[in-house]
């Protein structure tokens, strides 16, 4: 949200001919009941106020723009329409008279309040909405699915559009032409703040066309451990010095004037011409981009530790330089010179995001008897389990994903193929009748360790 604020306002030049935008793709993983709109709504309040606020103090003054556009239309649809039906001798006034009103016209673009945030957008929309605001928008949700996050969730053949997603992730133009009017993005920065389940992060990162174009590469993931099961009822609520701090430090950077923002002027709304601010890193600071950019490059080489993840790894320094403008723009919007503390507090973030990458890929990379036989292993870790029989291990599992003994029977042989577990040899009594025991099995007591 923080990188959303500073789009367009602000830019990153880490070196000479090294130009960074804002906008951050982070995407957080989660399970349903997580509350995740809950959180995404607290974290964004600030920005829909801002929009609120901006949306009633140019009310009046747009109205009123608007108003003056739609004569100025009408009295060229007028022209227009004497101008076809004039005799040779009235012709120049009128062609003079339409000349001017278009030339008037020209110069009053439709002009409308910002609106940051979208939940839900297809690229069509999103090309409309950067337009309207200055290209500047955010696509902010908790109900993201696979179709949306590549952009063909609304593709009339089916296949994925993600050009525009692609431009705005690193502000490069990106013109369209429509039907009777073009729209000209020049240097579109598109955020996006997304909470989605992890089965739709799996269909992305497993889609050829995704993966080939560098779209997942742009993703920060996240996915930290479940709470359910585990949260508070009544926990402590967040200090109000802490809302107040982010809906200020979120403010003072949003009511800076970007290119294209629609600001009031002495002769009423018009668009914001001022160029972005250019931040550069001190001496410390660009030493330590410097040293962190060469040891991911060193880590790239094949058979080193980041060559299976080498495509995101060489968008991290980039990443790490929006992430760094972020943290400057919270603490100090006015200095143009960025300090070697928030360099380095960017920089720490690098190995947390590397984690979480991997993990994300490599639960995508496995196949659905994996997941649920780790689901399996975490409900014995959970019950400190020493022995337990076939019959108990499907019960902790069973349900929709988990239907049939059958189905945790192939769970079970994972585990045991793993050396999770171990098959106990069946006891059976002397003279005993009927079905045979359930398989019984011993856990692994390095199961139960804490590293």
């Amino acid at each position: 949200l923080a990188s959303l604020a500073a789009s367009r306002t602000f830019e990153m030049e880490p070196q000479a001919g090294w130009r960074e935008i804002a906008p951050l793709w982070t995407v957080f993983l989660a399970e349903p009941g997580e509350r995740k709109s809950a959180l995404l709504s607290a974290l964004a309040e600030p920005v829909h106020n801002w929009q609120s606020t901006e949306r009633n103090f140019l009310r009046h003054a747009l109205a009123e723009y608007t108003e003056q556009r739609r004569g100025i239309e009408a009295r060229m649809a007028g022209a227009r329409t004497k101008l076809a039906r004039a005799k040779s001798g009235e012709t120049a006034q009128l062609t003079k008279e339409s000349t001017e009103l278009a030339r008037t016209l020209g110069n009053m673009p439709e002009l409308s309040a910002p609106v940051l945030v979208s939940a839900n957008v297809t690229p069509e929309a999103a090309r409309d909405a950067l337009a309207a605001n200055g290209e500047k928008l955010a696509l902010l949700s908790a109900e993201v699915d696979a179709g949306q996050l590549m952009g063909s969730r609304y593709a009339k053949n089916g296949g994925a559009n993600v050009d525009l997603f692609l431009s705005a992730w690193i502000g490069e133009p990106c013109p369209a032409l429509r039907v009777g009017r073009s729209i000209p993005l020049e240097r579109p920065a598109l955020a996006m703040i997304l909470a989605v389940q992890p089965a739709a992060v799996r269909e992305v990162l497993r889609d050829a066309a995704a993966q080939g174009r560098g779209l997942v590469d742009r993703f920060l993931f996240v996915q930290p451990p479940s709470r359910v099961g585990f949260r508070e009822m009544e926990p402590a609520p967040v200090a109000d010095s802490l809302r107040a701090w982010w809906a200020d430090s979120l403010r003072r950077v949003l009511d800076l004037p970007w290119p294209g923002r629609v600001i009031m002027a002495s002769a009423g709304p018009t668009r914001s011409e001022t160029a972005p601010r250019i931040v550069r890193p001190d001496t410390q600071a660009a030493a330590c981009l410097l040293k962190f950019r060469c040891e991911v490059e060193a880590r790239c080489k094949p058979n080193a530790d980041l060559a299976p993840v080498a495509g995101f790894a060489s968008k991290m320094p980039g990443m790490v330089a929006r992430i760094a403008l972020a943290f400057h723009v919270l603490e100090n919007p006015d200095a143009e010179t960025m300090a070697l503390a928030t360099m380095q507090a960017a920089c720490a973030w690098a190995p947390l995001l590397f984690a979480h990458a991997r993990a994300v890929r490599g639960d995508a990379a496995e196949g659905e008897n994996v997941r649920q036989a780790r689901r399996l292993l975490a409900a014995i870790q959970r019950h400190r389990l020493q022995t337990v029989t076939a019959r108990e291990l499907f019960r902790l599992v069973q349900g929709e994903t988990v239907p049939t003994a059958e189905t945790c029977a192939d769970l079970i042989a994972e585990l045991v193929e793993r050396d999770y577990l171990r098959e106990l040899p069946a006891l059976v009594q002397p003279g005993q009748a009927g079905r045979p025991p359930a398989p019984a099995y011993a856990v692994n007591p390095a199961t139960h360790e804490t590293p």
